[in-house]
């Protein structure tokens, strides 16, 4: 008996020193205290999530999104690094958990029986369930407020979609009516359809209420408020042998609320409306301008001893700053991009300057001036006729270089032509916010609003002939 008492506890040792044996060779470990109770964590946790327009995108260069804004703030907290694994779906993370290729699945996976099973979730808690998307301010007399007034009116949702059966299924609850118009999901986006009831071009869809809660912030008189499903429950999830990155979590965000409800705000209610929609709405503005004495703004000198260095027409730096700012030094994006030209932080620091410095308009239009610079040359192969290469140029200023890049690679492999901007990249720009095509293998850097960027490009190159018609 003794005798195999000492066998298991053998093998019981055996195997406690094989399981540190590994977690030493994957990563140095980092010990946090929590009330007395020290728990090892990796110093560079590798974190799964989904590239999508809430959870993690690229944005002028810059990650971002709500869970990877979370995530920065939680691996800050606990003086960690972390490293982002994107996936395509919430399965296939589940399946890197169990084989050890990622630490945090930092995502919303939904609380089911299916996943519970497999995984420990832990991190924040979210609700959400599938909304209708109505435009208020269109037809006031004709809002739905209750699901019996769907009988007779058409929802137009994605076809063999989640929106498309629970459709389905309300309709035979309430007894039929409901006209359902499904449209091919690789053809459409939860944001085309957004779109389109913003523009009254159709009456009604329906997407998951935290979809359409960040849509708010883009599209400003749609109605959400009719609920069409249950809640849905979501957390994020690891392995059910992570118990201690589990516990820091939870602590985490039941002590840090004030960050989680910051974070909310920023990528849920902050309007995003800079220079989303129509060819130019600012024309009104733009013909407020005088023009005396040929000035454009109180910052042309700079503007033009700007151009000089950079072999650029100094009214060409004006109307990106017209766009940019209209002219105001001292504002800040949504995002954290400053001053006049509206800089990023991280670009900022990137070219030796404190992000602060970029509200004095002459350190800002000089940072500006050197990413128009990289950024001729970096396109200067790929697109070899300078008048085309502008809009290449104005493209990745707006969005990063990145994201045009995954265009051209786009563009060569749909058929487009990968060296003009019209209706060529610039269509495969737009393409990108679909999920069909950022999830595409040529495109490295995932989910991108690109409606926003063919119409900066548009509005810039309005207004830089508007500028030299008057100067």
């Amino acid at each position: 008996m003794n005798h195999l008492k000492n066998i298991s506890s053998i093998l019981l040792a055996m195997t406690l020193f094989l399981i540190a044996s590994c977690q030493c060779k994957r990563s140095n470990s980092h010990s946090i205290n929590l009330d007395g109770m020290h728990i090892d964590l990796p110093d560079t946790l590798r974190v799964g999530m989904i590239n999508s327009p809430t959870t993690y995108f690229d944005y002028r260069g810059t990650p971002m999104g709500y869970d990877y804004e979370l995530m920065s703030r939680f691996s800050k907290f606990y003086g960690l690094q972390f490293k982002v694994i994107v996936g395509g779906t919430i399965s296939e993370m589940i399946q890197w958990l169990d084989e050890g290729k990622i630490d945090i699945l930092a995502s919303p996976v939904p609380v089911t029986a299916e996943f519970q099973d497999r995984v420990l979730l832990c991190g924040p808690r979210n609700v959400s369930n599938q909304v209708l998307v109505q435009n208020s301010d269109l037809s006031k007399d004709s809002i739905v407020s209750d699901v019996t007034d769907l009988v007779g009116r058409e929802v137009t949702v994605q076809n063999d979609s989640k929106y498309f059966y629970r459709m389905q299924n309300l309709n035979e609850e309430i007894g039929g009516g409901i006209r359902i118009k499904p449209i091919a999901k690789d053809t459409i986006s939860d944001d085309d359809l957004l779109n389109m009831v913003w523009k009254g071009e159709i009456g009604l869809t329906v997407v998951d209420s935290d979809v359409a809660e960040a849509a708010l912030s883009y599209y400003p008189g749609l109605d959400i408020s009719v609920k069409i499903s249950l809640d849905q429950y979501s957390r994020w999830a690891v392995a059910p042998d992570s118990q201690g990155i589990a516990t820091a979590l939870d602590r985490w965000f039941a002590d840090e609320k004030n960050d989680e409800s910051e974070v909310f705000k920023k990528y849920y209610h902050l309007s995003k409306l800079e220079f989303f929609d129509g060819p130019h709405k600012d024309l009104d503005d733009l013909r407020m301008l005088t023009f005396t004495d040929g000035r454009i703004s109180p910052y042309d000198n700079i503007f033009k001893v700007a151009g000089e260095k950079a072999g650029l027409d100094w009214r060409l730096i004006a109307a990106i700053a017209y766009v940019e700012s209209h002219f105001d030094a001292d504002v800040s994006s949504w995002a954290g991009a400053k001053g006049i030209m509206q800089v990023m932080p991280r670009t900022a620091e990137s070219y030796g300057y404190n992000p602060s410095e970029m509200l004095n308009p002459s350190k800002c239009v000089d940072v500006a001036i050197k990413i128009l610079s990289d950024l001729n040359k970096l396109f200067e192969n790929k697109v070899p006729d300078q008048t085309e290469r502008e809009s290449f140029i104005l493209a990745s200023y707006n969005s990063g270089p990145g994201h045009i890049l995954d265009a051209i690679a786009l563009a060569n492999k749909y058929g487009l032509n990968s060296q003009k901007w019209n209706d060529n990249v610039e269509a495969a720009a737009i393409m990108k916010s679909k999920p069909a095509y950022y999830r595409d293998p040529v495109v490295k850097n995932g989910y991108f609003r690109g409606k926003e960027t063919v119409n900066f490009v548009r509005k810039v190159q309005s207004t830089y002939s508007y500028f030299k018609d008057r100067t």
